[in-house]
């Protein structure tokens, strides 16, 4: 039986998961993800929209699938999977109890009005990617996570003239994306020029951006996720400038002023910044697949249908009037 997580649940949820797998997003990256804290917030609160906490207790399994919400988006995010308990013959297995969990919560997803949900998978976990593909989730793209591992080597004090994003930004944000990401990952992404906006309140994590180049034609667009865990780079650069990655790079790294690890995320499209990175001692750590379903179909419709479709019309009926007879006629 499939079930919104109880108070009952937290207790075994304190035991160490017999499997689990933490689907790391940028946030995730910038602390660590907690399944008993995210299980007793989505208690209290109500499987909704910001998150949602789902447990499948059935012939002795027991697991847990969590998904959390995008600030502002009819989003979700799914970011973690556990099972508990003794594996026996009788038992499900892990990716059994997995499968009928995702196919639950796409369910209880679409019934929040939540249009798509997102999973970024290790691209090695090939049985994990397939559970993904029967509940009708689709690759869009690859990423990159790279660990600052060393200093930079090159030893270089050119920094880019960047300047901190303001409001006026978001649209010349937005027009750099579309420039730098394909088609295909655009119209995953279904992303506006909102989606740029640095505000959010009561969050863990701390967001700040810098841009480069004029207000109405953006160079570079460099964002920081700072968190307890980590800080998380992400980088958009015109394909005619990625000379100055190293720059952009240097310039967010020399706004850091603690010790915290950190990452920098690159996707599958933007290959030729993978030396930069790593002159800068970036290394790689992990590959990501990144997986989208949508749980709404757009229909598309021309605006002249309705005039241009054959159908009923309108018709008025008209009263015959009969002239009256000439005198030829009376004779």
């Amino acid at each position: 039986m499939i079930r919104t997580v109880t108070l009952g649940d937290l207790w075994l949820l304190r035991r160490k998961p017999r499997y689990q797998q933490v689907l790391y997003t940028e946030r995730l990256l910038a602390y660590s993800h907690r399944p008993l804290w995210f299980a007793l917030q989505s208690m209290l609160a109500g499987n909704h929209r910001e998150r949602m906490t789902l447990v499948l207790a059935e012939r002795g399994g027991f697991a847990l699938a969590q998904a959390m919400g995008r600030l502002g988006r009819p989003e979700q995010d799914v970011i973690y999977l556990a099972t508990n308990g003794t594996r026996s013959e009788q038992t499900p297995s892990d990716y059994e109890l997995w499968f009928h969990l995702l196919h639950r919560l796409c369910a209880d997803a679409a019934q929040h009005s939540v249009q798509r949900l997102y999973a970024a998978l290790p691209s090695q976990h090939n049985e994990l990617r397939e559970i993904f593909r029967q509940v009708g989730f689709q690759a869009y793209t690859h990423r990159q996570i790279l660990h600052l591992s060393g200093p930079d080597w090159d030893q270089g004090t050119r920094l880019a003239p960047m300047r901190a994003q303001s409001r006026r930004d978001h649209w010349a944000i937005h027009k750099l994306y579309g420039i730098v990401a394909p088609h295909l990952v655009q119209q995953a992404e279904v992303r506006n020029a909102r989606h740029w906006t640095l505000y959010q309140p009561y969050s863990l994590v701390r967001r700040q951006a810098w841009v480069l180049g004029p207000d109405d034609d953006l160079t570079a667009y460099l964002r920081l996720l700072s968190g307890p865990s980590s800080h998380v780079f992400s980088l958009l650069i015109r394909p005619d400038a990625r000379e100055q990655a190293v720059d952009v790079l240097r310039f967010g790294l020399a706004q850091l002023s603690d010790s915290r690890p950190v990452y920098l995320i690159l996707r599958e499209y933007q290959q030729e910044l993978f030396e930069s990175a790593v002159r800068l001692g970036f290394q790689p750590v992990g590959e990501q697949i990144l997986l989208v379903k949508h749980t709404v179909v757009p229909i598309r419709r021309t605006v002249l249908a309705p005039s241009l479709e054959v159908g009923l019309e309108p018709r008025v009926s008209v009263r015959r009037y009969a002239w009256p007879p000439t005198v030829r006629e009376e004779r």
